[in-house]
């Protein structure tokens, strides 16, 4: 009886296991020289890329270099601009790391490449439940990412 009381004592002074938690989905990007784009979301890495990749060659028609450059993110933000024939595709966990990511990489374009880079626009932006928006601005309207 003493060696049951002990067991049973034992396993209610445990912590008790913590529930399963659930699998975030990866988000993948892809952005091609054109403008096109696709966005995937899947549990699995390997099925939201080949959605994004669907996506981006439809909305192209088919004659682009979707797939030259993806990003991929479990339950962040991505964003995309094009800076002439430079895209500037970023993703992190959250949008300030989004966007300062993304002004560092179009600084250094602008540092590399000067005056002869022609200004860069937003595509567009994917938030963390997988939800993506396109850029409606007016040609010529500049935002925080543009630069």
């Amino acid at each position: 009886m003493k060696a049951i009381l002990a067991f049973l004592a034992a396993v209610l002074l445990l912590p008790a296991p913590l529930a399963a938690q659930p699998v975030s989905e990866w988000t993948v990007v892809t952005l091609a020289l054109d403008g096109s784009w696709g966005v995937g979301t899947s549990e699995y890495y390997g099925p939201a890329l080949a959605s994004a990749l669907r996506k981006c060659e439809a909305m192209s028609g088919g004659q682009s270099d979707c797939g030259a450059e993806v990003t991929a993110v479990r339950q962040g933000w991505t964003l995309a601009s094009l800076c002439g024939d430079h895209r500037v595709l970023v993703a992190a966990a959250n949008l300030t790391t989004a966007i300062m990511e993304a002004q560092a990489r179009q600084m250094y374009l602008r540092d590399l490449y000067g005056d002869g880079l022609p200004s860069c626009s937003c595509v567009m932006w994917v938030d963390p439940q997988g939800f993506a928006t396109a850029s409606r601005k007016p040609s010529g309207t500049r935002t925080s990412l543009d630069k």
